[in-house]
C-alpha cells in the first residue's frame, strides 16, 4: 500500500496483480471486489484508492469545496496519473460508482469504460436516494438499532439459510465498522451523482451525454437503486449494457463477489473486440 500526498489530503491506494487490463477503484472501503479482478482467470492489474475522509486516507472536518464525488474522482485522476496511467477501466460499489458516473462524464478520455455496481443515478423523485438514507445512517451514527435498520433496508429482501446467514454477517460487519469510525468520517454523506439534475428527465438528459462504454451490473432487490433507476441508464446511456440479478441486493459485491467478476470478464472481452473493431460492438 502506498500514500499519495495531493493538497489538502494524503491519499491510501494499493496495487493488487500486474498485467491486462488496468481496473481502478475508489470507495470509502473495500471488500473482495475489484480485487478478486487480479486473480486468474481475469488477470487485471487493480488499483484501489480509499476515498479522502475515510480509513488511511485523511479524514476532513469539512466538504471539499467541489463536493465529494468530483473530489473523490479527482484523486483518482491524481493517483493514475502518479503510476503513469493514461487510460484505465473505473468500477465502483454504489457511492464508489458513483464517482466513475462523474468521471465518465467530465473525464471520459480518461475511461475505456465504467462498470456500475449497484450504483446507477438515483430517481429524483422521493427519499430513497443514497443522500437519505445515508442522511438517517448519519443522524443514527452511534446507534446500533438504528444503523441495523438502515443497512437492513439498503440491502434489500433475500431468503434461503445460507443467504440468510450471510446477510447477517454482512449486517454485523457493516454495523461494527461504521460504529468504528470517527466523528469526521461518520458525518460524511456524498449526496447523489449529478446533483443538479431536479428531475427524472433532467438526469435523463445528462445519462445521454455519457459515451464511454458502460457496463451496469444491479440488484433488482436493491433497497436504495431503484429498478427505475437502472433502467433509466439502461435506456439513456448510449450503447450501454446492463445485467439484472432478481436475486440480489445492494450488497451482492460483499455477498457474492464471484458472480459479479463472471460477468466483468466477460464484459472486458467484449471491451477489448469493441477497440479491435474501432468501437463497434460485434
Amino acid at each position: 500500500m502506498t500514500i499519495l500526498a495531493l493538497e489538502g489530503a494524503d491519499i491510501w491506494f494499493e496495487q493488487h496483480g500486474a498485467g491486462g487490463d488496468v481496473v481502478i477503484s475508489s470507495a470509502s472501503g473495500f471488500g473482495p471486489y475489484p480485487a478478486i479482478l487480479a486473480e486468474e482467470p481475469y488477470g487485471c492489474t487493480v488499483v484501489t484508492v480509499q476515498a479522502r475522509g475515510f480509513g488511511r486516507s485523511t479524514h476532513l472536518a469539512r466538504p471539499p469545496a467541489a463536493g465529494w464525488l468530483d473530489q473523490w474522482g479527482a484523486d483518482v485522476l491524481a493517483v493514475a496519473d502518479h503510476l503513469g496511467i493514461d487510460s484505465f477501466v473505473y468500477t465502483g460499489v454504489s457511492h464508489g460508482a458513483g464517482i466513475g458516473w462523474h468521471l465518465a462524464r467530465s473525464h471520459p478520455e480518461r475511461l475505456r469504460a465504467l462498470i456500475s455496481v449497484v450504483g446507477t443515478p438515483h430517481d429524483r423523485s422521493g427519499d430513497t436516494s443514497s443522500s437519505a438514507g445515508r442522511r438517517r445512517v448519519v443522524e443514527g451514527r452511534r446507534d446500533p438499532a438504528v444503523l441495523r435498520e438502515q443497512f437492513g433496508i439498503l440491502g434489500g429482501r433475500t431468503e434461503g439459510e445460507e443467504r440468510l446467514r450471510t446477510r447477517e454477517r454482512t449486517l454485523r460487519r457493516l454495523v461494527e465498522h461504521h460504529l468504528g469510525y470517527t466523528e469526521q468520517e461518520a458525518l460524511v454523506n456524498q449526496g447523489m451523482p449529478f446533483p443538479e439534475a431536479a428531475t427524472d428527465e433532467e438526469l435523463s438528459k445528462i445519462l445521454r451525454t455519457i459515451e464511454v462504454p458502460v457496463l451496469s451490473l444491479v440488484g433488482l432487490r436493491d433497497g436504495v437503486i431503484s429498478p427505475r433507476s437502472a433502467l433509466r441508464a439502461a435506456t439513456a446511456v448510449p450503447h450501454s449494457k446492463t445485467v439484472l440479478f432478481e436475486d440480489e441486493g445492494h450488497f451482492m459485491a460483499e455477498e457474492r463477489p464471484r458472480r459479479l467478476a463472471r460477468e466483468v470478464g466477460v464484459f472486458l472481452g467484449e471491451l477489448a473486440d469493441y477497440e479491435t473493431n474501432g468501437g463497434e460492438w460485434r
